[in-house]
């Protein structure tokens, strides 16, 4: 199920029963260069996806949805895709839109930094977008789309260009930052399209930002005070003080003052259009092109995973140790299912109760694995018994757990104890 992103922010590390606030320290695990984003959820079944109303889509903390064919469908979304290990896919014919808003909108200057965090795992036709408002009003709202040249599984990065379906118009992430920030504008949401290339869609925008210049008029001769063509001595009509066809002081064909004006492209510092239905004012023109998929989406503080949700597991190497073994060498654990690049904390306990270690931090790798060793500290684990271990993703709040016996040191050899008597003595 998807859980809310502000629900999620607030989860801290809870397993078995217990919250701890966990703070990251030192990792004996193996780590990674690139880190999962603060929140990671997993959008796998219909029930997280809500139709879309007809009209005003929100922009809130839910995944909306509607057919582009038909946006007034109602249904579920798996009536139109599907939901598997490849993520949300459609076939060739069909496409579905995806909207869904920031938690809190970004100021246009700071568009940089959302987009250098942003990252998409797509194919085929599969386009993302930006919802953007100009100030406070929800009416002069719009949608520009990254194009990223030549690179067809997704959106990495932040190399990517922006581009306005109504206009053609392409730039970059610093030109549209500079744009909207002077238009008082902010990113309030994200788009999503599976089964359309907008990029493929849009007509191809004028040459450049300028109009282009219309060739200067080939210069016609000033007219003479005489005729081109003299007069005989003798014509037979006496001729005038003009030539019969007088030459008018401006040419034949008189060039404009200013040059042919192409179709000025509407850019986000001008007239925005309205967003009141995305899926609707940018999708009905457009065709369900071909086959697409998206299986993940990074943007803001929040990853989303559109294939199914792992279940975490954890396992010991060994079931058991000595009392000072798990104190003072510790205890060997590995973890599958978390998210990828997470960090992963560990607690100890028993199956109703458990305490945090402190120091101890993993890295899940690219498939969600950890392993490492753990020392688990003697003031929580200080005689023989059954102890649960657990593990607890803080990016995506998966735990897992697993039981450790702890036994008693073996015994050393007894010491020989004096026993008080008489001595007796024969010489």
């Amino acid at each position: 199920m998807l859980r809310s992103r502000i629900t999620a922010a607030a989860v801290g590390a809870t397993v078995l029963g217990v919250t701890a606030a966990l703070v990251p320290t030192v990792s004996t695990a193996n780590q990674t260069t690139t880190a999962a984003s603060a929140i990671v959820t997993w959008t796998d079944s219909s029930s997280d996806f809500t139709a879309a109303p007809e009209g005003t889509v929100p922009l809130n903390d839910k995944w909306y949805w509607a057919a582009l064919s038909d946006p007034t469908a109602g249904g579920k979304i798996t009536d139109f895709a599907t939901l598997d290990e490849d993520g949300l896919s459609v076939s060739e014919g069909e496409a579905v839109g995806l909207v869904r808003g920031l938690t809190k909108p970004v100021p246009g200057g700071e568009v940089g930094a959302l987009a250098s965090g942003l990252s998409t795992t797509t194919t085929g036709a599969t386009s993302f977008g930006l919802a953007i408002q100009e100030g406070g009003d929800t009416s002069a709202q719009t949608v520009v789309f990254a194009t990223d040249a030549g690179n067809s599984d997704g959106v990495s990065d932040g190399l990517t260009r922006w581009i306005d379906p109504a206009t053609g118009e392409v730039e970059s992430t610093s030109k549209l930052a500079s744009d909207l920030k002077a238009a008082d504008a902010e990113v309030v949401g994200y788009v999503v399209y599976v089964g359309i290339d907008i990029t493929a869609e849009v007509p191809a925008p004028p040459a450049t930002d300028e109009p282009t210049e219309t060739p200067a008029p080939t210069e016609t001769p000033a007219p003479t005070d005489e005729p081109t063509v003299a007069p005989t001595d003798e014509p037979t009509d006496e001729p005038t003080d003009e030539p019969t066809t007088a030459p008018t002081d401006e040419p034949t064909t008189a060039p404009t003052d200013e040059p042919t004006e192409p179709t000025a492209p509407v850019s986000v510092g001008g007239e925005l259009k309205s967003l009141a239905s995305p899926l609707e004012s940018d999708a009905q023109a457009l065709a369900a092109d071909a086959s697409g998929s998206i299986s993940a989406l990074r943007i803001d503080d929040t990853t989303t995973y559109f294939t199914p949700q792992p279940t975490a597991a954890a396992r010991l190497l060994t079931t058991s140790a000595t009392l000072t073994e798990a104190t003072t060498t510790g205890v060997r654990v590995q973890g599958s299912g978390f998210a990828p690049n997470e960090v992963v904390t560990a607690a100890v306990g028993d199956a109703a109760d458990a305490v945090a270690i402190p120091g101890v931090q993993f890295r899940a790798d690219a498939d969600g694995n950890v392993s490492g060793t753990i020392v688990l500290p003697a003031d929580l684990v200080d005689s023989a018994g059954t102890y649960v271990l657990g593990l607890v993703g803080l990016s995506s709040a998966q735990t897992a757990t697993t039981t450790l016996t702890v036994t008693a040191d073996a015994g050393t050899a007894p010491v020989a104890v004096p026993v008080p008597g008489t001595a007796t003595f024969t010489g």
